[in-house]
């Protein structure tokens, strides 16, 4: 029997602090319903069965309507989409076919630990594709990714927007990712889009992967779900998009091994939601929560960098602030994220998760990480101000 490992942000947030999340502020359905005052979210009669096993029909035309894109042809039906319980059981059944014993992944770094711990438990051996730190952005090398690529690489796993960086792959990183894979044909590309579209810049968005071709590189797939970006986690529904039938076929093969169906109820709550009236007034409420926050954090960063530093997060619900030991000349070095987080947290009850530690891989030695917690964007403004308060007077203490 294989050896799991403890899946350690979990780990972390149910040990010290259950705000330490990434939803951005879970709307109550009173809410959700104010947003189509004269549409009912829940169907009275409906009758509370299995449902079908790919999932509602009109669910999956809807989720296959927000990856179309007209200017690059990209046409996508029902077809194309299996609901899931969940983005995590979305990526699970997308990794265990990916690869096994004797394959090659590359996996963008840092990421969930999922997306590269799977495919390791699966006996494929991971090389990761790491961000670098620049002056204002995290950067992708795609030199660095062509270099990684061996005759039996099988995947090539990215995170966009990225958890925990907020990093962002940009179009064209995206449209050279798609040309540089289509000619490994064995090779799939598998994007983590849970934090999509929530983007904080003023240029347009990238699309998703999905919809930058699909005539290049077919053998691709997308995961998301209501969780994050739209901050309905108590509606577990997930959904993996892919151009490919036959990849989806093999996804539905292993998916009997772990869900029949998906609730039923929760995809009459998910259709309501992606509706074209209600779907941009969820995201409008939510990015405007991350401008917020981001605003907040960037003004604390600001009055307190001779210890603290930042890049701003282009997208996602998530940021990474370091804390030095020093000044900012930086020969300090930088604090224990496990020691300042874990100290912090039991002096003042506030939660910050340790990058290092959660996201780290090999028992966390990066160093790139060192001193690197992640923030969330979702929190209310005042538990945010509170929060940050506690950690300024908490740098002055620690040693």
């Amino acid at each position: 029997m294989k050896n799991f490992q403890d899946f350690k942000i979990d780990k972390w947030i149910q040990t010290h602090a259950s705000t330490l999340g990434s939803v951005i502020g879970a709307i109550s359905l009173s809410e959700l319903q104010s947003y189509a005052p004269d549409e009912s979210i829940i169907d009275i009669d409906l009758t509370l069965e299995y449902g079908t096993f790919k999932g509602s029909l009109k669910l999956r035309e809807r989720i296959a309507e927000l990856y179309n894109s007209p200017e690059t042809g990209v046409t996508l039906t029902a077809d194309n989409v299996v609901i899931t319980p969940g983005s995590s059981l979305a990526n699970y059944l997308v990794l265990s076919i990916l690869a096994g014993p004797g394959d090659h992944i590359i996996c963008q770094y840092p990421t969930y630990s999922q997306l590269f711990l799977v495919p390791q438990y699966q006996g494929a051996e991971v090389s990761l594709w790491k961000l670098k730190r620049g002056s204002e952005s995290w950067e992708a090398s795609l030199d660095e990714l062509k270099a990684m690529i061996r005759p039996n690489t099988k995947a090539i796993i990215i995170n966009n927007p990225n958890n925990p960086t907020g990093a962002v792959l940009s179009c064209s990183t995206l449209s050279s990712l798609v040309s540089l894979v289509a000619t490994h044909p064995h090779i799939t590309l598998l994007s983590d889009e849970v934090f999509r579209p929530l983007f904080h810049t003023p240029s347009p968005p990238p699309p998703s992967l999905l919809s930058v071709s699909t005539t290049s590189h077919p053998n691709s797939a997308v995961t998301a779900s209501l969780s994050k970006a739209y901050g309905l986690p108590g509606i577990r529904i997930g959904w993996i998009v892919s151009p490919s039938i036959s990849l989806l076929e093999r996804i539905m093969s292993i998916r009997h091994y772990t869900t029949l169906a998906v609730s039923v109820l929760d995809q009459q709550i998910a259709t309501f939601a992606l509706s074209p009236g209600v779907y941009p007034k969820i995201i409008e409420r939510n990015l405007g929560i991350c401008r917020r926050s981001i605003e907040i954090i960037g003004e604390w960063v600001e009055r307190n960098g001779e210890k603290v530093e930042w890049i701003a997060p282009k997208g996602a619900g998530v940021a990474v602030v370091r804390v030095r030991k020093g000044n900012k000349d930086g020969k300090g070095g930088y604090v224990s994220d496990v020691k300042f987080a874990g100290g912090l947290v039991e002096e003042t009850g506030v939660g910050l998760v340790p990058l290092k530690y959660a996201f780290g891989e090999h028992e966390g030695t990066d160093e790139e990480l060192e001193g690197c917690f992640r923030i969330s964007l979702g929190v209310e403004e005042g538990v945010l101000r509170r929060a940050l308060g506690e950690v300024e007077g908490y740098l002055g203490r620690f040693e």
